[in-house]
């Protein structure tokens, strides 16, 4: 019977700890891994699950999958789909003026806070390495608005970004976050 482990990565035990252990740390090519580093018979099982072979000159690199998450656009997009939720699910509808769409904002942060924590760990336990790059347009959160994540497999990555996407939907209907916003309705 193969390992759980291969079949959770698609990798074997060992290459998946020479990733883990080689990779580059510092500069333009963090994440990706030295070619002179592996074996043809390594190269090609990376190549199979998703990493690019790039043939700089100098320094020859296996690409890894990876990802750019902006956490504050999923965080906006969150939002968005609970206050369209909200508006199908109240009679009245929202967004509230006031005191009362002030705390409906806190809840819909908590929420998002609360589920940006949840996919982190996921992330993490997917990825070798993550780093952290800031965007222009958001200069009060430069260096913690987008986060790069460099996967062990293409797939994962792919499998992450689907549950990125499901993380913005709102929470679902026997969520206790309802009977919040059912109070602040009243």
């Amino acid at each position: 019977m193969p390992d759980e482990t291969t079949l959770a990565y698609g990798l074997s035990d060992d290459l998946k700890n020479r990733i883990e252990q080689e990779y580059i740390h510092e500069g333009a090519l963090y994440g990706h891994l030295p070619q002179k580093q592996l074996s043809p018979e390594e190269m090609r099982a990376l190549k199979k699950v998703g990493w690019t072979p790039r043939d700089y000159r100098d320094n020859p690199i296996m690409e890894a999958p990876q990802s750019t998450i902006n956490w504050d656009q999923l965080s906006a997009e969150h939002r968005d789909h609970v206050l369209h939720a909200i508006s199908h699910r109240l009679p009245q509808g929202a967004p509230w003026a006031g005191n009362r769409q002030a705390i409906l904002e806190e809840l819909i942060a908590s929420a998002w806070d609360e589920r940006e924590e949840e996919m982190r760990i996921l992330l993490n336990s997917w990825t070798f390495a993550a780093a952290w790059s800031g965007h222009p347009d958001q200069n009060d959160r430069l260096v913690e608005s987008r986060q790069t994540f460099y996967f062990y497999t293409a797939k994962m990555r792919d499998t992450a970004e689907q549950a990125l996407h499901l993380a913005t939907e709102p929470p679902g209907d026997d969520d206790a976050f309802w009977g919040f916003v059912e109070a602040l309705n009243s």
